[in-house]
């Protein structure tokens, strides 16, 4: 009987050992199948906890189930276990993958030295900013952040980390985040024109025309093939000018006003006067007692005249006080022509002097 003839008369004979085998034929297939399937990488798990195609809980629960199939390309150490957990790993995920990182040791016969499992390198800000441009590309904005805000504190002098967490915020409308991120980039590389690019548009959006063009154009100065540049420069500049000629034509002619009268001052300082611009002078009177004290000398008056040249108000700032007296009462009978502001008469200040001598009496 050849081997065909045994094998048919073994299935038919004993029906129940006959399934088994097949079943664990199955078995024996459906778990190389598996086998054959690659490992998860840790990026493979962060990229499926983010997306947004079903529920986190359906989420975790899927990528259990691959992990305990397929197995992970790395070891779970605690920096790793935390970037799973803030992503949104559950226990259940977690568990699957501390199962999976942790390298089984076959007994055998003779124990064998266990060879420990490097840690595998963190992400680094290469990573973080390839899947945050990822993102940005495919409108998540949100994630494209979180991976930016890595990839700089990573890199703090990365002028393209900075424009492209830019551009993020300006997505998201955070449009004073992105005013920063600009002007850093530019101050990390002030010859990138696709950063003045884009602060020109931030700039052009927030009202800022003339900030946007001075971006525009210097983004075409850097770079002559930046056509967005030389585009908006173009149009925004048209703008402007059409707004100008506008508001030129519009604009009320300028109102010329009347020269302002000339005010009269509320009196004018006529100086020293004397008998030249009198009507009246008055003499003063040399007191007997001053005579024969042998008292003279000047005696300065200053007065003050009313609109018609009458002395209103005398009195001495110099001289004997015995002579004083006098001098005041000849000024107060003094008499000068008026003070004249063009041709209107106004009040006038000024000082009659008084000469006492023994000889000839008081005199002027």
């Amino acid at each position: 009987m050849n081997s065909s003839s045994s094998l048919r008369s073994f299935v038919f004979s004993r029906p129940r050992l006959a399934i088994a085998a097949m079943s664990a034929m199955l078995l024996i297939f459906s778990v190389s199948s598996f086998a054959q399937q690659p490992q998860l990488t840790l990026a493979d798990l962060l990229i499926g906890l983010r997306s947004k195609k079903v529920t986190l809980e359906e989420r975790n629960t899927i990528l259990a189930d691959a992990v305990r199939q397929r197995g992970v390309t790395f070891a779970l150490s605690p920096e790793i276990e935390k970037e799973l957990v803030a992503t949104g790993a559950s226990k259940v995920l977690v568990d699957a993958v501390k199962e999976k990182s942790v390298v089984a040791i076959v007994p055998k016969p003779t124990p064998a030295p266990v060879v420990p499992v490097p840690t595998p390198t963190p992400p680094g800000f290469d990573f973080y900013q390839a899947r945050a441009d990822a993102n940005f590309g495919k409108g998540e904005f949100a994630l494209a952040l979180s991976d930016y805000d890595k990839a700089v504190s990573l890199k703090a002098d990365s002028p393209i980390a900075f424009l492209n967490r830019g551009r993020t915020h300006f997505n998201l409308k955070e449009f004073g985040k992105a005013t920063a991120d600009f002007d850093k980039s530019i101050e990390l590389d002030p010859k990138e024109s696709k950063a003045y690019l884009n602060r020109g548009i931030l700039n052009e959006n927030l009202g800022y025309l003339d900030k946007a063009l001075a971006d525009y154009r210097k983004a075409v100065e850097l770079d002559p093939s930046n056509e967005a540049a030389k585009a908006n420069a173009k149009k925004l500049n048209d703008e402007l000018q059409a707004k100008a000629a506008k508001t030129a034509a519009s604009a009320p002619p300028p109102v010329v006003k009347a020269p302002e009268p000339t005010k009269a001052p509320e009196s004018l300082n006529l100086g020293s006067l004397s008998a030249a611009n009198a009507t009246k002078m008055g003499k003063p009177i040399y007191s007997a007692i001053a005579q024969r004290s042998n008292i003279e000398g000047r005696v300065v008056v200053s007065v003050e005249l009313d609109l018609e040249g009458n002395v209103v108000e005398a009195k001495a700032i110099s001289g004997h006080q015995l002579l004083r007296g006098a001098a005041e009462d000849a000024a107060r009978k003094s008499r000068f022509k008026p003070a004249m502001f063009g041709d209107q008469p106004i009040k006038g200040i000024g000082t009659i002097t008084y000469n006492f001598t023994l000889k000839g009496g008081g005199n002027e």
